[in-house]
């Protein structure tokens, strides 16, 4: 991110939240669709993003779904923290001559993880994740606006990924013939994956449990709030576990071309599979336990896919540092959706005698 469009987003909110003239902003985190940044103004610290409307259509809905999920949950006494949404002067949450710009709170002292660290981590953000959805629970999912229909939807991902491949350029396909070949051939599981996915009870889901969408204290290692709710809307636990097997299982970062480092490690998944199923336990079903390693394999491949299809498309969903960087990214989830193949029979062990111990 550059200092104009920092210095763009800062200008959207300078009335609305009287800033001063000295107010500076720097980029915070690693985010591949918005523009975020920390803004410092004396004593004052706010977090300020500009949607990304390629992705997300509608920026009121964001705010709204964030804003009905941070109320039902305030009402939880041992719910997850969310980060709130901060309205200006002028009672607006959304800012700037596009309506694009946004301003939430800052948690000073707290700790966004990256790659993650020890089994610990794991099994807390597993745990909150799952109270997300567990605090969430009883809320109508006809409250939240859809922001992106079909967004786990795994035959939607595929024919978008069929779609990118037949209008891509030459140089494109030569580049990634291989992966192409590898994603047609285990596209078969696609619809094992759909009926396994329509078959279970619709939950309102986070749907981007990634690590680093956890704020932690670094003091003692607890969650101290959930972020990033802008695909927050009814789905499925599977996904959310999914995710969570994604980012946290490989000890390699995402665009990491040293893929042979990439593992999924059966340690940090044991701590995932007892951190969710504790912060679920008595509301998640049997069938849900039984898709959750399903959903691992799923969330990796599709990841992988979309990256792909991205990279078809001449990279215009996800921001990029150079032309390959999206198929680095798919290059990477294949080989952890490769890794947890070859596991499957002893993760799903894990799965279930987890959920019996929760039973005991």
């Amino acid at each position: 991110m550059n200092d104009e469009i920092g210095a763009g987003i800062v200008e959207a909110i300078r009335e609305p939240y009287r800033l001063s003239i000295n107010a500076t902003a720097a980029p915070l985190g690693n985010g591949h669709i918005n523009q975020t940044v920390l803004v410092h103004d004396n004593e004052q610290s706010l977090v300020a993003q500009r949607i990304n409307t390629f992705v997300f259509h509608d920026p009121g809905a964001l705010v709204h779904n964030a804003r009905v999920i941070r109320s039902h949950l305030q009402r939880k006494g041992n719910a997850p923290k969310v980060v709130r949404h901060l309205a200006g002067d002028d009672g607006s949450y959304l800012h700037g001559p596009g309506g694009d710009v946004r301003v939430l709170e800052y948690i000073p002292g707290s700790l966004s993880i990256e790659v993650l660290e020890s089994n610990e981590q794991a099994f807390e953000a597993a745990f909150t994740y799952a109270g997300f959805s567990r605090g969430l629970s009883d809320l109508d999912p006809g409250k939240l606006i859809i922001v992106i229909p079909d967004f786990h939807n795994p035959s939607m991902r595929y024919h978008l990924f069929l779609e990118a491949l037949q209008d891509a350029r030459v140089t494109q396909i030569e580049a990634c013939r291989d992966d192409i070949k590898f994603v047609e051939s285990t596209g078969s599981l696609i619809v094992e994956w759909q009926s396994l996915m329509d078959g279970l009870p619709v939950r309102i889901c986070h749907n981007d449990c990634k690590i680093n969408n956890v704020l932690i204290n670094p003091d003692d290692g607890k969650a101290l709030a959930v972020i990033d709710l802008d695909t927050s809307m009814p789905g499925y636990l599977m996904t959310d576990f999914g995710d969570l097997v994604r980012t946290c299982c490989n000890p390699e970062a995402e665009d990491s071309t040293l893929l042979e480092r990439v593992n999924a490690r059966p340690e940090v998944f044991t701590a995932l599979a007892r951190g969710y199923l504790k912060g679920l336990e008595g509301v998640i079903l049997q069938e849900e336990i039984d898709s959750l390693v399903p959903g691992a394999l799923m969330v990796c491949f599709i990841q992988g896919v979309r990256f792909l299809t991205d990279f078809l498309g001449d990279n215009q969903y996800y921001s990029v540092d150079y032309p390959s960087h999206n198929l680095d990214r798919a290059r990477n989830q294949f080989q952890l959706f490769r890794s947890l193949q070859t596991r499957e029979s002893e993760l799903r062990s894990i799965s279930t005698s987890n959920a019996l111990m929760g039973r005991d």
